[in-house]
Formats: C-alpha cells, structure tokens, sequence
C-alpha cells in the first residue's frame, strides 16, 4: 500500500510540475503587457526553475552573496511560484515600504491547516487585519508605551536576581522574563517559571517548524493534499497538523478565557485583554487572537535581542566599559536606572540602536505577497509573488554601515551623517505590516541593557588554563534567525551592585 502511495503520488507530483510550468508560460505571456523582464537572478533549470538552488538554511546569507552578482533586486522561481527578495534599504523601502499592493501575505497551506492564519502575522490583508492591528496599537503605540514601564522595570529587575543566581542560564531566563513580562500586561496572569502551561503552550507553537514534518513542505507545494484524509499512508502531515491545531487552539483560547471568566466574578487583574473585553461591542475572535499575537512576536524580539546584547559585551569590552562609565555618572551607583534616565543616556542609546542592526532577531522579515503586477527600475514583478525583505542585507550594508560586521555603536553618535540609517527604519518591518510591537519592543530593550550594564560586568569565559574562550558569533543553522549558543562570564560588578539587585 505505501509503495501505491508513493509511487502515486510522484505521478501526481509530475503531472503538477508540468501543468504548473505550461500555466506559467500562458500567465507570464499575457499579464506582463510592457514585455519587461523580471529582475535578475541566478540561471533556472528547465520546468523547476530554482528549486535545486533554494537556500533550506539562512536563506538571508545566501541572499546577500547573489546580491554582489546580480544587484538590490532578485528573482527565483520555483514549481510555480515566483519569489522576490529585496536586497536593499531602499528598494524595501520604495515597495513595501510605499506600496499597498505588497501588503498582503502569502498562504502558506500547512499553516492555514493548523490555524495560524488566523494570527495578525501571517493574516491576508483584509478588515480581520485591520481590527486585529487597531486593538493591539491601543496599547502599543508610543504614547501608550508609558503605562508599561512599571511592568517592564518589574520583570527587568527579575531578570537581574536571575543573572545573579544562575548567569549560565542568561538566555533560558531571559525568555522567561520575556514570557512573565508580556502574561502579566496582555492577560493579567503572573508566570512564575518556564513551566507554566500558557508559556509552555506559546513556545510550542513558536517552535512550530521545528515540529511540523517534512510532509508540510509537500503540501505547501502541492495545496490539494489537504484534501488527503489523515488516516491514509503517507499523510503523516495531516496527523502532525491536527496535533499542531490543538496546540494553536490552546495557546489563543485558555489564556482568554481565563480573563473573560475573571472578568465577569470581577476579580481579573487590570490587563489590555480584560480592558478590551470591556467593550460592549468588541469581538470576541478578534480579541483572543489580537492579544495572542502579542506573546509570539513580542517575546522572541526582546529574548534575542537580550541575547544579541550580551554576546556584544562579552565581545567588546571597550564599548561596555564606556557605557558604565556613562551611567555611573548619570545615575550614579545608589539606585538602579529607570525610564527618566534615557534622554540623559545618548550612549546608551547608540548601544540599543546598534544592538538591533548587529544580528537583527527577524534576518529575513516576514514574506509578502504583491497582489497585482507591478514595475520597478524597468524589472516586471509578477502578481502573486512571495516578497522577502532581506533584513540581513540592509544591516550589513557597507553604503549605510562602515565595518559593518563590527558591533560600533559610536557609528551614531551625533557625527551629522545622515548615510548612517537608524536600524528601527527596517528591522521591524516596512509599511503597513511593520511591527505594530516597536515602540514595547524599543523600551523594553532600553530598560535591559541600561540595569544590566548598571550592575554587571560581562567578559569571555576562560578555559582550565586561564586562556580566553572567544564566543560564537552568529546565527544557529535554520530557517530564523536565533543566535548560536555561547558561553560568557557575568558577575556583579560589586557587593554594592549586588545589594541593590537584592533589594537589600
């Protein structure tokens, strides 16, 4: 029966390829009407265009090496789809950026099987979109931010007990300061430990690709095998699916429902769900699934970012030194930094600049999709193309960073150049499917970096001989961008640092 199957499903799998390669040829003839060509790209094969050459592992890298040989702007195409990476700040700038036809996604058959289309993330463009968007920039807009601080310096001043306790442990805890920091303002609900079930539930769902077999990729390719039911050979796929939906189910539902039932005994914790849900006429899909965007985006952002920071000061200690000294003079060394602090920090504040661009926590941004044909610098981009920004390509971008591989905060100092671009214009997203999240993104980095730096001293670990052991620069192999683990050293910088961390 397996060998029906498969030997059935590669015919299939043909007879698609083929009709997929005649469809194209028709569509690309009679939709492209100026007869321009599409951008450049590296050569296809006959009938399956790139998919041989389709980078499976930091995608951004390879990106980035095409773009020395056939410019900002590439094109692929594989088994009919056409992608278009963007490999500069400004042609992101000027389609994404500018153009409301790139603000759609692309669908992505495995993740609608499981449910995630329904995220704010991986949404069409559509009015669901735009509901979901308006309630989350209630409360993530920069004027509101403020409301958020006592949280943010609360979770903040967790984390610092937990570098003093177990600094091995740096960036486990860093996504439970996350985790407990976003719980606490989007549902009210205190996390005590990595453990708790709606953390547990929201990394998995997180780690979705990891857990999604290679089945998906097939029907990714192939849509109609959703219609394979799940008992049948071959269709592990739609069994890890179903098992996948549950989970997305849980982490959207059970949180909410906690504060709905809260909220009508009247004992729920003030949270931006149970304000919401004071709205007579608020929906409540849109609710559930507007507030559950806010755990996956934002605690990946602030954890990699933390991680990010931490590998720059074991990596460059002169920067660290210079921004103590900075702080110790502002702040002093009798209380811990706060929020007032910032506009006397401009150091600081090149360090949280810099610590965005050196490994940006999306290299690849999230995909697009140009619903119509359109035109640029005489290149044709057909309707229906995945869009990539390549977020990697623009940081590491010599015209706009000089060194750019070196974590130089200085490169924005007050130097009146204005060739040296703030890393917030396109780390977080061009237009209207920028992150909706920067600004709590943006202040809740701040608040790390500053208390951290206020009250440790981090360095490289050193081996049994007292030698220095360099740290791993880079990002682990995969499909996202999370940095590769390393060790380093973080110690009080003294008894007095320690106490104020202790509340003592």
């Amino acid at each position: 029966m397996s060998f029906c199957w498969s030997y059935t499903t590669a015919s299939l799998a043909v007879v698609a390829v083929l009709t997929v390669y005649v469809y194209r040829r028709a569509r690309n003839t009679r939709s492209n009407p100026r007869r321009l060509p599409p951008p450049p790209g590296p050569k296809a094969d006959p009938i399956i265009g790139h998919a041989r050459y389709f980078p499976t592992e930091a995608p951004w890298i390879q990106f980035s090496e095409w773009k020395k040989t056939f410019g900002d702007i590439l094109y692929l195409h594989a088994l009919g789809n056409d992608v278009i990476v963007l490999n500069s700040y400004t042609t992101a700038r000027d389609l994404v950026g500018k153009r409301s036809i790139y603000a759609d996604r692309p669908e992505i058959p495995f993740l609608k099987l499981v449910g995630l289309t329904r995220s704010i993330v991986l949404s069409r463009y559509n009015d669901r979109w735009r509901r979901h968007r308006k309630l989350i920039h209630t409360f993530t807009h920069k004027s509101a931010i403020k409301a958020c601080w006592l949280e943010q310096q609360k979770a903040v001043h967790a984390y610092l007990g937990m570098l003093l306790d177990s600094p091995e442990n740096f960036r486990s805890n860093a996504k439970l300061m996350a985790g407990k920091l976003i719980m606490s303002l989007v549902y009210g609900i205190e996390v005590e430990s990595s453990q708790n079930k709606f953390i547990v539930y929201a990394e998995q769902v997180m780690d979705l690709a990891t857990y999604a077999s290679p089945g998906a990729a097939y029907i990714n390719i192939f849509p109609i095998l959703k219609y394979v039911p799940s008992w049948f050979p071959g269709a592990k796929f739609k069994r890890e699916a179903n098992r996948l939906k549950t989970l997305v189910e849980s982490m959207v539902h059970h949180p909410f429902q906690q504060v709905k039932s809260e909220t009508s005994t009247g004992v729920a914790v003030p949270s931006f769900t149970s304000q919401l849900l004071e709205d007579v006429d608020a929906n409540e899909e849109d609710i559930k699934w507007a507030t559950s965007a806010m755990y996956g985006g934002g605690a990946e952002t602030i954890t990699e970012s933390v991680v990010s920071f931490i590998l720059a000061m074991a990596s460059y200690p002169e920067v660290q030194r210079r921004a103590q000294q900075e702080i110790d003079k502002v702040v002093g060394t009798d209380r811990l930094p706060n929020f007032d602090d910032r506009q006397f920090l401009p150091y600081i504040e090149c360090i949280l600049k810099e610590t965005f661009r050196w490994y940006p926590v999306s290299p690849m941004g999230a995909p697009r999709r140009v619903t119509e044909d359109d035109y640029y610098e005489g290149y044709w981009i057909p309707a229906g193309s995945t869009v990539l920004e390549n977020i990697w390509a623009i940081s590491r971008d010599e015209k706009l960073y000089k060194d750019a591989d070196t974590f130089s905060p200085e490169r924005f100092e007050g130097t009146g150049d204005e060739s040296v671009l703030d890393p917030q214009e396109f780390v977080f997203g061009f237009g209207r499917r920028s992150c909706a999240g920067m600004h709590f993104a943006d202040a809740s980095l701040y608040i790390v970096i500053v208390c951290i730096l206020a009250t440790f001293d981090i360095s490289k670990s050193r081996d049994e001989n007292g030698n220095e052991i360099e740290p791993n620069k880079g990002y682990a192999p995969g499909l996202v961008g999370h940095l590769e683990p390393f060790q380093c050293s973080i110690k009080p910088r003294s008894a007095r640092a320690a106490a104020l961390i202790r509340g003592d």
